[in-house]
């Protein structure tokens, strides 16, 4: 058995290898229970701000559900994390191998995050995504 603690990076790891998944279980168990999920440039029509474990689960339920995903596969994500002079806060950049119908295959940056991780629970997670590219990927999803 190991009695090895988590470093905050390796949480935030942890958290960026769990996405593929979308699982928003899985994801909200790393959140503290008053965390922040915030999304700066929002794609128009949606919040841009949700409180705690239960308003970023149901965010997540919805944005992941199979109708809006439909089609879309995604076979990893890739992050680089780089750590700030601040302790447990990381800037990641994503790199995300996937598949979408009718548009084949590719690895796209999407988002560049902001995570900040205190007493081994993530309590900010800023999500700077490129909405443009989001939101035309979501309306060629409809259009088919």
């Amino acid at each position: 058995m190991s009695t090895a603690v988590e470093t905050p990076r390796e949480l935030v790891e942890r958290l960026f290898h769990g996405l593929p998944a979308r699982d928003a279980e899985a994801f909200v168990a790393l959140l503290a229970p008053d965390a922040v999920f915030e999304i700066p440039f929002v794609i128009p029509g949606f919040p841009n701000r949700f409180e705690g474990r239960e308003e970023i689960r149901a965010h997540l339920d919805r944005w992941w559900s199979p109708q809006r995903m439909s089609g879309v596969v995604v076979h990893g994500i890739h992050p680089t994390i780089h750590e700030t002079t601040e302790p447990g806060l990381f800037l990641v950049e994503n790199d995300v191998d996937l598949t979408r119908p009718g548009m084949g295959r590719a690895r796209v940056r999407t988002s560049v995050n902001v995570v900040q991780v205190r007493d081994g629970q993530v309590v900010l997670f800023r999500d700077y995504m490129d909405t443009n590219r989001i939101a035309a990927m979501v309306q060629q999803m409809r259009e088919m």
